[in-house]
């Protein structure tokens, strides 16, 4: 019972976090936006397992593709096995630490940022722009920020709705 939280608040996190994603930034600091929908779907993968799974992770990638314009499936297919990753091999995550989470989600989101920016050369995008890794370094650096607010945003509904 200590794990329940809405599914409108998962999906309500997800679409702030895909129009957080959509926000333009300067060019100086636009390499370092971090992949916000990554955090949001692990963070919720972490946290209750039973309702995020591979499929959430997989439509939330979808519509990251629909909003980005790129090709179908790519977002899809990548955050898909983030949360794959997440799920099968770090059944135990919660427990973890903030520090250790904060690792595994880093080397997690790095692998796949490295197979989105693999796939795209694959599909025909063919720009040598290493500047993936500095979306993965904010991402590793945020995510104890967007850990603790959706920890308050969990603690809240579970509050109201018990």
């Amino acid at each position: 019972m200590q794990n329940q939280v809405s599914i409108f608040v998962i999906w309500l996190s997800i679409i702030v976090a895909l129009v957080l994603s959509l926000i333009k930034l300067p060019i100086v600091v636009d390499n370092l936006v971090p992949n916000y929908v990554v955090m949001v779907v692990l963070y919720w993968v972490i946290v209750c397992p039973n309702k995020v799974n591979v499929g959430v992770g997989w439509f939330a990638g979808l519509l990251m593709d629909f909003l980005f314009g790129s090709t179908l499936g790519l977002h899809a297919c990548a955050i898909a096995f983030m949360v794959w990753i997440i799920a099968t091999q770090f059944k135990n995550i919660a427990f973890y630490s903030l520090l250790q989470k904060t690792i595994v989600v880093g080397i997690v989101n790095f692998i796949g940022q490295f197979i989105l920016f693999w796939t795209e050369h694959i599909f025909g995008v063919v720009t040598v722009d290493y500047n993936f890794l500095w979306s993965c370094v904010s991402t590793l650096v945020l995510w104890p920020i967007v850990s603790g607010i959706l920890s308050l945003t969990h603690s809240f509904n579970r509050n109201y709705e018990g």
